[in-house]
């Protein structure tokens, strides 16, 4: 496993069954970008698990419940460094994404 580099902030990605959302996460993962993954199923969650490379947080919890994506806020700022944004839905992708390029490498 590669040695964590702290970077100044990490997305926070909400895996909530939206396939832009997801091949978003697959992208960051795929290129070792620092990430935490959230999702109320641990379905979602283990194969950023399996594969992780040290750059990444994979929690499960109550996605809805406020109390509970805040403590994987916290959970992953202890980790990785501060999360500058939630992504949940294909809105808060951040501007200039590419979802077809990131389909097609996964």
């Amino acid at each position: 496993m590669r040695k964590n580099t702290r970077t100044p902030t990490v997305p926070l990605i909400v895996l909530d069954g939206d396939p832009a959302v997801l091949d978003h996460a697959r992208a960051l993962f795929r290129h070792d970008i620092p990430l935490g993954v959230v999702s109320s199923e641990y379905s979602g969650v283990v194969p950023f698990m399996l594969g992780n490379n040290g750059h990444t947080v994979a929690l499960v919890a109550d996605v809805d419940d406020p109390g509970q994506l805040a403590e994987a806020i916290v959970l992953v700022e202890q980790r990785l460094g501060r999360v500058s944004s939630v992504i949940r839905y294909p809105a808060d992708l951040p501007a200039g994404t590419d979802l077809r390029a990131t389909a097609s490498a996964a």
